[in-house]
């Protein structure tokens, strides 16, 4: 059951949070021409959400022997992932707010946690689906 196809998607969410690490969340540019980004790894905070969010899917992918947990632990993820999403936001706005940026946009650092939280869903579908082929063959027995 290692093989699945939840595993992949734990793995590709796994890699979607660690990629946060390297990307800029946001990114402007004052009015003296001075480029200013945002990075995950400014607050220790969300630093740590990071981490947690990048190691817990690759944990669940070894728990395929408790396909209650998984989806548990895939549910709690999930909401992680959107706090997570809500304090990135609440940072880029309050670094807009002290710097005065002249323009300013969002880049691949703010995308990568809707990313991870389809790629969540998805593996939860995937289980879904495991236990359904379970009880189906069960009944069949």
């Amino acid at each position: 059951m290692l093989f699945r196809i939840q595993s992949l998607w734990l793995l590709l969410a796994a890699v979607a949070a660690g990629l946060m690490l390297f990307f800029p969340v946001y990114q402007g540019t004052t009015a003296s021409g001075e480029v200013k980004k945002l990075m995950v790894g400014s607050q220790l905070l969300m630093l740590i959400i990071t981490f947690v969010l990048a190691i817990v899917p690759l944990v669940i992918i070894f728990m395929y022997k408790n396909r209650k947990n998984q989806k548990w632990l895939i549910f709690l993820m999930i909401l992680l992932q959107f706090v997570f999403l809500g304090l990135l936001l609440i940072r880029a706005n309050d670094f807009q707010g002290i710097n005065e940026f002249k323009s300013n946009t969002y880049h691949l650092g703010a995308v990568m946690p809707v990313v991870s939280i389809i790629l969540l869903i998805l593996a939860r579908s995937g289980i879904s689906a495991d236990e359904k082929l379970i009880k189906d063959a069960d009944r069949l027995r």
